[in-house]
């Protein structure tokens, strides 16, 4: 079998489970085994694809038939132009959530100073290990409840040579006491109501982990923590930045006004939907 024969072969058995991607699935899985990016792959179709690597194909497009993300089964998200290390314990890096990371680049007017970070919800790390690679005196603490998330972020940071400015913490959002304040807040956090987790597709249903999803009745529950928590330990003139679902901006926003944080900046979806926004501690 040549290379550009896998690459049909997949996109076929792809197709036979309504998988709208099954092109770029394909190739994405073909030029996986044979270690080269994506964008390379068509200088490589009539070359050898053996046995060994179609049987390991096969597997693969298994795994994607029952509709397992292509990032958890590559083990592999990009973000910020890095590539993170994943598995099912932590959530998949999405773009939008590197909006957070240009809001905040974005209000800094000296990017060399000795910042203190604080990434609540961590998960992959791939947020404060992004800040920390451009902000390049800064230092951060990423913490989140889960274990599994806490061992897969120190492994990025030490991919990505931040792990000396990194420390990463099992706790939960309930439990943090610390004796400093910080320069920057920041939070992916759940924030999907429950009832909404039952429409999910299934690639984000079946593996993805509820505790990075799940954001209580409304979903706005570790948001309103995250706030209080920011109003007590965020630095005068620090920025929080804070990922959010659709139709919570207004609620987020008088919250954020209560606890005497002013916002700066939003990012707003197509559908006029507030996805990320921008405060500061007046």
């Amino acid at each position: 079998m040549l290379v550009n024969e896998a690459i049909a072969f997949a996109e076929q058995e792809l197709k036979k489970s309504n998988n709208l991607n099954s092109r770029l699935d394909s190739e994405i899985l073909v030029s996986h085994l044979i270690n080269i990016p994506r964008e390379s792959i068509y200088s490589k179709l009539k070359e050898n694809f053996s046995h060994n690597k179609t049987e390991e194909l096969q597997k693969l497009i298994n795994r994607r038939v029952n509709k397992e993300p292509i990032a958890y089964i590559l083990n592999n998200k990009e973000f910020w132009s890095t590539n993170f290390y994943i598995d099912r314990s932590v959530l998949i890096p999405r773009p939008e959530t590197e909006v957070l990371i240009d809001l905040i680049l974005s209000h800094l007017n000296n990017k060399k100073l000795f910042l203190n970070i604080l990434d609540i919800g961590t998960g992959s790390g791939c947020i404060l290990i992004s800040l920390l690679k451009e902000l390049i005196k800064a230092k951060g603490i990423g913490i989140d409840k889960s274990k599994k998330a806490i061992t897969i972020a120190k492994i990025n940071s030490v991919s990505q040579k931040v792990y000396t400015r990194a420390l990463f913490k099992n706790i939960n959002l309930e439990e943090i006491k610390f004796d400093k304040k910080f320069d920057i807040i920041v939070s992916n956090p759940p924030y999907l109501p429950d009832v909404s987790l039952k429409n999910l597709n299934l690639d984000i249903k079946l593996y993805e982990p509820k505790i990075a999803l799940q954001g209580g009745v409304q979903g706005v529950d570790f948001l309103l923590k995250i706030i209080e928590l920011a109003s007590k330990i965020l630095k005068i003139n620090g920025l929080l930045a804070l990922e959010i679902g659709d139709n919570q901006f207004y609620v987020i926003a008088k919250y954020l006004k209560i606890k005497r944080l002013k916002i700066l900046d939003k990012y707003t979806l197509i559908n006029k939907q507030v996805r990320c926004l921008l405060a500061t501690k007046l």
